[in-house]
């Protein structure tokens, strides 16, 4: 899978070695790749820095300070390949996908395996189904985040991202958020050991304070849970 022509991505950050804070792989050793860019306004976004340039979510972020260009070759170079899980987050990483199946296939050849965080709203390409090697942390937008239902969930998409190798991570801040969950599985009809739920926060309390009611409804449901490692230890620090 050799590009035409250069690939140039949106990067917002690189930084390692940490560990995934988040889901499936959480508690385990990777670099993060964070694109700039996203498709959604999220008001409670953790990352506001990849895409505000506004101040929508409070403060007024400089796209020329946030972003900067870089081929393939610049995005392996500064990764340590003795580490073989990579995390490429965002902002919307597959608002980049062409170059971004590029990016992957070519961290493949270092022996990595990677795990891709989207919202899930982007129909993934067929081509994605022959990198064995990637994984997609594919997490909905529900109500609580101020993105209407039209924009940020889409069925047709996330339906896709089942047939490849997906997991679901949903946000969870108040109870109605379940009954949100629930009606998207249904359409959805997966697996609930593809369902996740995570206690929305980007304080340790926050989490906290949501975690009792997050775990009991796992339990109740037949779902998974995961919390947020990196807000609990550093609450809402950069670059970890």
């Amino acid at each position: 899978m050799t590009p035409e022509k250069p690939c140039l991505l949106t990067i917002n950050e690189i930084f390692g070695q940490t560990l995934q804070g988040e889901g499936v792989n959480q508690g385990k050793p990777c670099w993060f790749i964070r694109t700039a860019l996203c498709n959604l306004d999220c008001r409670w976004c953790d990352t506001p820095f990849t895409w505000d340039w506004t101040g929508k979510n409070g403060v007024v972020f400089n796209k020329a300070n946030e972003t900067k260009k870089m081929s393939i070759k610049q995005v392996c170079d500064q990764i340590d390949h003795g580490c073989e899980k990579i995390v490429i987050s965002g902002g919307e990483p597959m608002i980049q996908q062409k170059n971004l199946i590029h990016l992957a296939s070519a961290l493949t050849t270092f022996g990595h395996t990677i795990e891709i965080e989207t919202n899930g709203t982007l129909i993934p390409s067929d081509d994605w189904a022959n990198l064995k090697e990637v994984h997609f942390n594919v997490s909905p937008k529900l109500s609580h985040s101020g993105v209407s239902k039209e924009k940020a969930i889409k069925i047709e998409a996330l339906k896709k991202y089942d047939q490849l190798n997906s997991v679901f991570k949903f946000v969870v801040k108040e109870p109605k958020c379940v009954d949100e969950i629930k009606q998207i599985v249904a359409q959805l009809q997966t697996n609930n050991r593809k369902i996740w739920l995570m206690p929305e926060g980007r304080t340790a309390d926050e989490i906290v304070s949501r975690t009792r009611f997050v775990f009991e409804q796992c339990v109740s449901n037949n779902w998974n849970m995961t919390t947020r490692m990196q807000v609990l230890a550093f609450n809402d620090r950069r670059g970890v």
